[in-house]
């Protein structure tokens, strides 16, 4: 399983918890404080990767609330790394092989129904006479 600790970019607290890849068996109970909020466990359907996986979603604006209390699992903590949509935004890319091998498919059907048509016609033109 995975743990996703997320920061608000103005506080040190973490202030939301993902729980994801957990055994379907894997029963989560409610909150244990009254001041967090806890989603049940929900199936999140990946089609681009045609998986599924499990998760479950906790968020509290407490100055104690830790995410390996909340799920009693153990946490590593990701503190090196910055998790800022602008910056992920600039690094992604598409696969410029991959948008090649789409490009020529097309490519190719379009010829393929170009000469299907050509002879479609040749065969009714001879057909006629």
């Amino acid at each position: 399983p995975y743990f996703l600790g997320l920061r608000s970019p103005k506080s040190s607290n973490i202030s939301v918890c993902l729980f994801t890849d957990f055994d379907s068996e894997t029963n989560e109970e409610q909150a244990p404080e009254p001041t967090m909020t806890r989603l049940k466990s929900t199936v999140l359907d990946m089609w681009s990767m045609n998986s599924k996986s499990n998760g479950a979603l906790a968020w509290s604006a407490s100055t104690d609330f830790k995410c390996n209390e909340t799920f009693h699992e153990e946490f590593y903590s990701s503190s090196d790394f910055s998790c800022n949509a602008t910056l992920i935004e600039k690094n992604f890319e598409t696969d410029m092989n991959l948008n090649f091998h789409n490009l020529f498919m097309i490519g190719l059907r379009v010829i393929l129904l170009k000469v299907a048509g050509f002879n479609l016609l040749m065969t009714l033109q001879l057909w006629s006479r």
